[in-house]
């Protein structure tokens, strides 16, 4: 369906724009609302591992921890990119803007085939999430929370106890 301003009541060109999706700068809230999520979402992955429930531990990594790396990574590099452009739907071109070590840890959190799979899958995405939180948060003076400590001493709490069963 065309549509056609036969009386010329549009003054304006309209230009088509990808605006709306441009990576925006997070508020302080923003920011600890995506560490808070992560962080406390972890502590269901692992005890879906530990518990060898793979398809709930999964399920929280995909629909959850992994997209809310995405997103903070996608912070990362508007700070330094600039906030004026957009990685794409489902962060699609998110690999133009890091570097290939990066991309490679990011395309390794996929790496689930099995319960060690899994294990490492988990490490990496707290890795990243911690080392890209660290910098949005340094570059916009905003607190670094505690939930990373506190979960990560969960996780090797309940990753040792593996080594006890």
């Amino acid at each position: 369906e065309v549509l056609i301003d036969k009386d010329n009541r549009i003054n304006e060109k309209i230009v088509p724009s990808d605006k709306k999706y441009w990576i925006k700068r997070p508020s302080e809230r923003e920011f600890d609302d995506c560490c808070n999520e992560f962080w406390n979402v972890s502590a269901y992955v692992a005890k879906g591992l530990f518990r060898k429930e793979l398809f709930y531990a999964l399920d929280h990594i995909n629909q959850i921890l992994r997209p809310e790396l995405l997103r903070m990574m996608s912070w990362e590099v508007g700070i330094r990119q600039g906030f004026n452009f957009s990685v794409g739907k489902n962060y699609k071109f998110i690999g133009n803007y890091i570097s290939e070590a990066e991309l490679e840890k990011i395309i390794n959190t996929f790496s689930q085939s099995g319960y060690k799979d899994s294990w490492e899958s988990f490490g990496l995405c707290c890795e990243l999430f911690r080392t890209y939180s660290k910098k949005v948060a340094s570059s916009f003076d905003y607190k670094y929370p505690e939930y990373d400590e506190k979960m990560t001493n969960f996780v090797l709490e309940v990753y040792a106890k593996l080594g006890e069963k």
